[in-house]
């Protein structure tokens, strides 16, 4: 009795420890887009969360103007897409100079989004209104706290921070992100390097009112004999002004407003009048890629683990959406949903994006520095390179959408069978389509809000077919899987069908979902909480080998 008592007590301590440790809060170390997306992801997945910046508040100065139309899928999960719509100004097209003379205009085509277009936005408005909505989920960011130390275990990190007033405190917790930017703390605790280089050129920037003939929805890339400049959009009629400068260029001392006027006025050729400076500085462009995005028991997430040109405007975007893949997949593993593998999926399917970004940006930023240099012959060659053929134009604004990313060689990715014609695959962006929902029109996306895995149930594509299969398999998952899956029948024949309520049923009355995923008879698909497909089937019994794979 006495050795079945002293059992029963080391299981409840290991218990008792184990529940103390997971309820711990994962630390966010970094309070800009990035960590301010990952808080509120992991708060959506209601896992404890607290979050520290050094900074004593939002920076104002910000580099990134742009969301893309992938990242506003993304906040349109949060539910705050539309206060951001609200006060941003839509990228229209791209005019290009060279010597002052207008070479072409290059419309910015729509694409397969609900958010077609780029939407011209200062990072640090982006950041007030990410901020505001992790307030209203209980979490604030405790700003002025550094990290200075940390120490891991098997199964705990223990890290040093300090406060404002001086104070040192130690916390416990299971999991540290790193969401601290170029110059991450977090990195240089476990990664220790950055490999990468700088580009030769420094750059000054500046943050403007321009008057002059300008269309509100254009930016303008003025190629010159002196150098590049870019004039970006930002919104309420401000300018992000770009421009690289000589390379002795002092880049501890920030350009003046006349500096910036004068290069502006000969690089363009056009009489702009700059004012109202809201940031005048200098910088380096550096291109560095972490070796490693996991170490042991800390992560790293947007600029600490990647950085690059910010041509393209994909460096703030690329860290929303690395920290969009990272939080379900950390939720599910302390919940003991999924296995601890699934983190490791992390890197596989992220490290690859941003080795994508920063060839891509570093391809664009050297030809434009290289214009100068160039014979008349390979210059008109390069201006015309820059006009994508029609034919490619669809292909290359899907990819500076970040639409078209792809995780098909991730292990959690899965189609075990042939026969889809067409429709998003394993590992592909899920794609929107209008449906009914309890009779009223309603969009396939509103639906992948709910930070649950999503499974879709296809019934028999005609009124012949017997929908009992369907409405077992939908049952059978919903009550061995509801906690992390929600469950839903697509089905417009029988609508008297009575199921459970955990299982919603969908209508399509035009087929456009069934033809945008390519289901001729039934079928499912599951979409994971990031909005990527994670399996697809023609059976309908078939989820249990995925997960028996996956889990």
């Amino acid at each position: 009795m006495l050795s079945l008592f002293r059992g029963y007590f080391v299981f409840a301590w290991c218990t008792l420890m184990n529940k103390t440790s997971a309820n711990s809060p994962v630390l966010v170390v970094g309070g800009r887009t990035t960590g301010l997306i990952m808080a509120a992801e992991l708060a959506r997945h209601d896992v404890a969360v607290r979050i520290i910046d050094k900074s004593p508040g939002i920076d104002p100065h910000c580099r990134a103007t742009v969301l893309h139309s992938r990242s506003l899928e993304i906040l349109h999960s949060l539910g705050i897409v539309d206060d951001i719509v609200a006060c941003a100004q839509p990228l229209l097209g791209v005019s290009l100079y060279v010597n002052g003379e207008a070479r072409g205009r290059s419309d910015e085509l729509p694409v397969d989004s609900p958010f077609p277009l780029s939407l011209g936005l200062p990072q640090a408005t982006t950041e007030t209104i990410l901020e505001k909505h992790l307030n209203s989920l209980g979490v604030f960011v405790e700003r002025s706290t550094q990290l200075t130390s940390l120490e891991q275990s098997a199964d705990t990190v223990h890290a040093s921070l300090l406060h404002d007033d001086g104070r040192e405190e130690i916390v416990e917790t299971p999991w540290v992100i790193g969401c601290d930017g170029a110059h991450s703390t977090v990195r240089h605790l476990t990664e220790k390097t950055f490999p990468g280089e700088a580009d030769p050129y420094p750059y000054l920037l500046a943050d403007v009112v321009i008057d002059g003939a300008l269309e509100p929805g254009d930016a303008y890339f003025f190629l010159h004999d002196d150098g590049e400049l870019f004039l970006f959009i930002l919104n309420e009629g401000r300018r992000f002004v770009v421009a690289n400068v000589a390379k002795e260029t002092d880049i501890t001392k920030a350009p003046t407003l006349e500096q910036v006027q004068e290069l502006v006025t000969h690089r363009s050729g056009h009489d702009f009048h700059l004012s109202d400076p809201r940031w005048l500085a200098h910088f380096h462009i550096n291109y560095r890629l972490a070796p490693h995005y996991r170490h042991g028991r800390t992560f790293l997430a947007g600029d600490a683990a990647h950085v690059h040109s910010l041509l393209g405007g994909l460096g703030m975007n690329t860290g929303i959406q690395d920290a969009h893949n990272l939080a379900w997949k950390l939720a599910l593993v302390m919940r003991s949903d999924a296995p601890a593998a699934w983190l490791d999926t992390y890197e596989i399917e992220r490290r690859q994006v941003a080795e994508d970004v920063i060839a891509t940006t570093k391809l664009a930023t050297q030809n434009a520095e290289l214009f100068a240099e160039l014979s008349s012959t390979d210059r008109e060659k390069l201006v015309a390179h820059m006009f994508v053929p029609e034919g490619e134009k669809m292909r290359v604004r899907n990819h500076e959408e970040q639409i078209d990313l792809d995780y098909r060689s991730s292990p959690i990715c899965v189609e075990p069978e042939e026969g889809f014609a067409h429709g998003p695959h394993p590992g592909a962006r899920a794609v929107d389509s209008p449906i009914l929902l309890d009779g009223q029109p309603c969009q396939f996306y509103d639906l992948l809000c709910s930070p649950k895995h999503c499974l879709f149930l296809f019934a028999p594509a005609s009124h012949a077919g017997s929908s009992s299969e369907l409405t077992a398999a939908a049952e059978a998952v919903a009550r061995d899987h509801g906690h992390w899956i929600a469950v839903h029948i697509v089905d417009d024949w029988n609508v008297e069908t009575k199921v459970s309520s955990n299982v919603t049923r969908i209508e399509d009355p035009q087929q456009t979902l069934r033809q945008r995923y390519g289901i001729e008879s039934t079928g499912m698909y599951l979409i994971r909480p990031d909005g990527y497909v994670a399996y697809r089937s023609r059976r309908l019994d078939s989820l249990d080998k995925y997960l028996a794979h996956v889990l």
